[in-house]
């Protein structure tokens, strides 16, 4: 079952959290990049953004195409449908003079200029082109630069203003609406997604605190085995011998001696100290979960899982990942995403989740599986949950919403529980789509937009 469960997650793609305040539950994974002329590109204005926090500076990496240079600003050219090298030397004043005033940056309270770096242009695809019947090549054409903000120590604050929203010249409506400009962020191995509105124009980074397990829900332990006698039983009999041997030898009278210790047996008993493990005897089974305590157990797990793809770097994530998914499943589920994170790289989309929504949990059967040759207590849950899902390419995005049903098997692992495998048995759009079925380790490209 692993196989189909690590494939939603790798088509979902490397997917970040913890930018947006409606999260309900944090969830992860990487689209996997369609053929170009799936891609949707966006006619008219766009801009991509990425923002990344490193050891000695702040960087934000940003692409525009010629039609929202053309509405920031006057750039004096020779062909007005591109941009020749030689004639980005005067472009590079004029962005470092606007977004030095108009992108004010505070680093820790300090309001800090920017240095302009590696302003370069594009070399489009002549394909592409009548995808911009409104823009032309203004559309296709891109000036990529980067504004770097160094940094005397780690931030603990980062804020920062974005000023530029063109119409959306698509727009049906007499008067064109502005776009909103989605990024990412990318600090302390974390990738976080961000939207920028003219409405909301500003976004503030704090350094989150703690390592891996720190970000992560806290899961319930596993009950354990019940030991037969337990330790304050074997506490109360040594007491109640003691006390009548020792009532006893000072010369009083059985009927005396049996009241004492007995008194000193109920006293331990009312009590129940945990006692030192030694005077316990025996084993059975540990209880059983309640259906509440199964799907706390399973939710958690289940949030983590997908949290674990917030983050940058592959050790992280797969560290991530072992605190909720172990077995064959770990193994398959890092597999997938790496592969998509690498198609991600080389495609430039941004496939991130916004939201995840459990709708119900219930716990099908209780039992031991074998692991390793070991029985281990575990327990099957059969999930339906939502994803809100957004892809951001070509400056725009694709906003859509899955539901899924699915059975998983949750065991006890010696620090926890984990989920040893998984079958996803329905996967719908419900935000206007088709029911589809279950993806495969060989599931075809798809539309970006069609992909969670």
């Amino acid at each position: 079952m692993a196989p189909a469960f690590a494939a939603v997650i790798a088509a979902g793609g490397a997917l970040s959290t913890t930018a947006r305040a409606d999260w309900s539950r944090p969830h992860g994974g990487i689209a996997a990049i369609a053929p170009l002329s799936a891609r949707h590109p966006q006619d008219g204005p766009h801009c991509d953004l990425r923002f990344r926090v490193e050891q000695s500076e702040f960087v934000a990496e940003i692409a525009m195409n010629l039609v929202m240079i053309d509405w920031l600003m006057v750039v004096p050219r020779e062909d007005p449908e591109r941009i020749d090298a030689s004639e980005l030397a005067a472009l590079e004043p004029r962005l470092k003079e606007y977004f030095g005033a108009q992108m004010p940056v505070t680093i820790d309270g300090v309001r800090v200029a920017p240095l302009l770096r590696d302003v370069s242009i594009n070399n489009p695809d002549e394909a592409l082109l009548p995808l911009f019947p409104v823009s032309g090549w203004r559309g296709l054409r891109k000036v990529s630069f980067k504004l770097v903000f160094p940094l005397k120590s780690a931030p603990n604050e980062i804020s920062i203003v974005w000023p530029a929203y063109p119409p959306d010249l698509l727009s049906v409506l007499a008067a064109k609406p502005p776009l909103d400009i989605a990024a990412e962020w990318t600090a302390d191995g974390l990738r976080s997604q961000i939207l920028f509105t003219r409405a909301e124009p500003g976004y503030t980074w704090h350094r989150p605190k703690g390592g891996v397990a720190a970000r992560l829900e806290s899961v319930p332990v596993p009950p354990a085995p019940q030991p037969l006698v337990p330790a304050w039983a074997t506490l109360a009999a040594m007491v109640l011998v003691l006390a009548v041997l020792i009532t006893k030898a000072r010369g009083r009278s059985w009927t005396n001696a049996l009241v004492r210790g007995a008194i000193g047996a109920a006293l331990v008993v009312i009590v129940r100290p945990a006692g030192p493990p030694y005077l316990a005897f025996g084993s059975r089974a540990a209880p059983k979960l309640t259906d509440d305590e199964a799907s706390k157990a399973f939710e958690a797990l289940h949030a983590n899982l997908y949290r674990a793809f917030d983050y940058d770097e592959e050790r992280a994530v797969y560290d991530a990942l072992a605190h909720s998914v172990a077995g064959p499943l770990l193994e398959e589920t890092y597999l997938s995403v790496r592969r998509a994170l690498v198609v991600e790289d080389e495609g430039g989309a941004m496939s991130r989740v916004v939201a995840v929504r459990p709708l119900s949990t219930k716990i099908a059967s209780q039992g031991e599986i074998d692991v390793n040759g070991r029985a281990t207590p575990a327990f099957v849950i059969e999930s339906t949950w939502q994803v809100d899902g957004r892809v951001t390419h070509w400056g725009h995005t694709h906003d859509r919403t899955n539901e899924y049903d699915g059975r998983f098997v949750v065991a006890a692992e010696g620090d926890g529980w984990r989920i040893h495998d998984a079958e996803i048995t329905r996967q719908e759009r419900v935000d206007g789509g088709a029911t589809t079925p279950p993806p495969t380790t060989k599931k075809p490209s798809a539309p970006e937009d069609e992909e969670l």
